[in-house]
């Protein structure tokens, strides 16, 4: 299969938004399995969430269908960026989509400081993480279940 094709996406057409959402909604629940989570804060996020979101969005397409999605907000300064969601439709998993989306985040030369958290279980995102350079920076953990979440980081020329 050949490799996606990374754009950005208006998230504030409806139908781009439900597309969005049920790519989330599967990805998440999936995560929500391997960390053994039986509540699973982002499995609340619904289409209007996403609709109205204030974040900016990238999608992967194959062809033209989108099959993946990554998020992203500034964070503290203007040269530090937060991925607030990367998610890969199930069926298309282990084919390169979340690669070349995280790619054409980094390839975003304005930013210095990239971070990112990911549950401290999911081991397909760590190692994802790991091989584009970010670095732990941090543990913690969150929701009713004590849910461990770990922060990496990733410096531009580090």
């Amino acid at each position: 299969m050949p490799e996606p094709t990374v754009a950005p996406i208006d998230h504030r057409d409806m139908r781009v938004a439900e597309r969005v959402h049920a790519i989330q909604m599967a990805a998440y629940a999936q995560e929500a399995r391997l960390l053994a989570a039986s509540h699973f804060p982002p499995l609340d996020r619904t289409v209007a969430d996403v609709h109205a979101s204030q974040e900016r969005f990238l999608g992967a397409f194959w062809e033209t269908e989108l099959v993946g999605t990554v998020s992203v907000e500034d964070g503290a300064g203007s040269t530090e960026l937060v991925i607030c969601s990367l998610t890969v439709a199930p069926a298309c998993q282990r084919r390169g989509v979340a690669r070349a989306l995280l790619a054409a985040v980094l390839g975003d030369s304005r930013f210095k400081t990239i971070r990112v958290s990911t549950g401290a279980r999911n081991v397909p995102a760590i190692a994802l993480y790991s091989a584009f350079g970010f670095v732990e920076h941090a543990r913690r953990t969150v929701g009713v279940e004590g849910l461990a979440l770990v922060e990496f980081r990733w410096v531009r020329g580090v």
